[in-house]
């Protein structure tokens, strides 16, 4: 079947899909240099270019696994009515069918957890995004989301995503049918410095996971130039590996801190900061082993976490084998790693700001008031402790 060339909206979609050093390799390929200009910009000044077929199919190809994935995102929601009862909230956006409004559809929540009364629901919305094989495809997408109640009108909500503007969709469903006046809490990489950034992910490896995992290696790092409200996604990244990284795993595995790293120094004086970070650790009585992602995502912004490798140690030369983890075993995972990232957040913004050569301090980043401590998580259930973060989002509906 002969595939339709796609219309000027549609190219506009799926560019704007793409980091802005595809899209400049784009114009540059074409002769244009456009400078100054954000990608929903270029992007539109791109759409009016002609694209064969094979020009098509890697911009498709680029677009698509951008828009395809698997990870645990959350916030909190913090209610000026001391009283105020989400799961409730929710009951009422359910009832009212407002949820139709914006082409969304909803199942009842559902007690996952009587201890804690932690609910469970699922969110399918409408989303356009690049297609496995067609160039633009309008889908429904779900997830699922659970909402914990803290205390003193504060909720934690945990996101369960495919993709990373699900956590979004379900905020602007709040934003709709909430009537009470709060605000969202997220952990934002633009409330930390460059150097508290590096303290972020090096204590993050060792204290990320629960007591029944050993830190073992780090696998990827990704450093960014500015924060993420200064640069566009991908635009000022380094991308570190395999040999490039024997040195940072050493230091963390030898509990050094990661800013007296050579290598460290020179990213912070050269105004990098630590953006994401995979990290590989081993089960202590088992073979499993586990490789995570930590990162914070500039379009839309959000920190997630996601498991990238599943593997276990077997046979006499004991070779890595490929292993499958259930769903259940895989949010637990995430939730706990989530949750500990959480509290190091918190625990690193009640730090003093120190103003050193070797670690200049980001314009955007401003002392705030402490926040209590976070208690880290271990093996065992998996629950949240409460904790007050204090980067807010107002996020207001009367």
């Amino acid at each position: 079947m002969e595939k339709k060339y796609p219309n000027q909206y549609e190219l506009i979609q799926v560019l704007n899909m793409l980091p802005k050093s595809a899209l400049d390799e784009i114009a540059q390929s074409r002769g244009l240099f456009v400078t100054k200009v954000g990608i929903p910009e270029l992007a539109e000044v791109l759409s009016k270019q002609f694209f064969d077929n094979q020009d098509l199919e890697n911009i498709r190809a680029k677009a698509y696994p951008r828009t395809n994935s698997h990870a645990l995102s959350g916030f909190t929601l913090n209610a000026k009515d001391k009283e105020f009862n989400l799961k409730s909230a929710y009951q009422g956006i359910f009832d009212s069918g407002i949820f139709q409004e914006l082409e969304q559809s909803l199942t009842a929540p559902v007690l996952v957890d009587e201890e804690k009364q932690i609910y469970k629901a699922q969110l399918t919305y409408r989303k356009i995004r690049p297609g496995r094989i067609e160039f633009l495809q309008d889908e429904r997408t779900s997830f699922e989301f659970q909402m914990e109640p803290l205390r003193d009108g504060r909720w934690q909500v945990e996101v369960d995503s495919n993709r990373s503007t699900d956590i979004k969709a379900l905020q602007e469903l709040f934003k709709e049918g909430i009537r009470n006046e709060y605000e969202l809490e997220e952990l934002e990489q633009d409330k930390l410095t460059d150097a508290h950034s590096i303290d972020f992910f090096d204590e993050l490896a060792t204290k990320g996971m629960s007591a029944e995992y050993r830190f073992s290696d780090i696998k990827h790092l990704t450093l960014k130039r500015g924060t993420s409200t200064t640069e566009e996604e991908g635009e000022g990244d380094k991308e570190l590996s395999g040999e490039e990284l024997v040195g940072i795993s050493q230091a963390v595995l030898e509990g050094k801190n990661l800013r007296e790293n050579v290598f460290v120094k020179k990213s912070v004086e050269g105004g990098y900061r630590f953006n994401a970070m995979s990290y590989e650790y081993e089960h202590i009585s088992s073979g499993q082993i586990l490789q995570l992602k930590a990162e914070f995502k500039g379009r839309p912004k959000v920190f997630e976490v996601s498991i990238i490798g599943n593997s276990e140690n077997s046979g006499v030369l004991m070779s890595k084998m490929h292993m499958e983890l259930s769903a259940s075993t895989s949010r637990y995972t995430r939730s706990v790693f989530w949750n500990n990232a959480k509290a190091i957040y918190l625990d690193i913004r009640k730090r003093p700001i120190k103003i050193t050569a070797e670690a200049p301090v980001s314009p955007k980043a401003e002392p705030k008031e402490a926040a209590p401590e976070t208690p880290l998580k271990q093996a065992g259930p998996a629950s949240k402790t409460p904790a007050k973060p204090t980067a807010k989002k107002k996020a207001t509906k009367k």
